[in-house]
């Protein structure tokens, strides 16, 4: 059974030395399923203004992020390896590759974080460095459940 709650998300990219950081709180939803800690929530896409949804799976130390809506793309995060995606868009597809840097998931069945630092190349030219940090939290509902 999943249950709501709140997430706390912040990320940083950072494109030749000059920084971009979004925060964002939302709700989701939050299961325990398979042996694998599962995420699902909503959000409006700064660059084109529409919805996607995002799925982000907890594997011991591997976390999968796909999104689906008016971009689609599946980003898988592990210490230390490179795992290459297709980012679809309205306006094209295009390749990225993703090094990951720093991988921590410290989730339970309360919540907890996931903190991810790595590289992207897109289409192997623009080379990006992010930080995304989720912190997940029981709604006030499903304290005590």
């Amino acid at each position: 059974m999943s249950e709501r709650v709140y997430i706390s998300i912040v990320g940083e990219t950072n494109v030749d030395g000059e920084c971009d950081k979004t925060e964002m709180v939302t709700e989701g939803d939050y299961v325990f399923r398979a042996g694998k800690y599962l995420l699902r929530y909503r959000e409006r896409l700064i660059e084109d203004g529409e919805e996607c949804s995002t799925i982000i799976k907890c594997d011991g130390q591997k976390v999968t992020m796909t999104r689906t809506g008016s971009a689609n793309t599946q980003m898988i995060f592990e210490n230390g390896k490179r795992h290459v995606s297709l980012y679809e868009t309205p306006l094209g597809s295009f390749s990225v590759n993703i090094l990951t840097d720093s991988l921590n998931v410290d989730v339970g069945e309360a919540g907890g974080e996931i903190k991810i630092d790595y590289a992207l190349d897109i289409n192997s030219s623009m080379r990006t460095q992010n930080r995304l940090h989720l912190n997940i939290r029981k709604t006030p509902q499903n304290f005590g459940a």
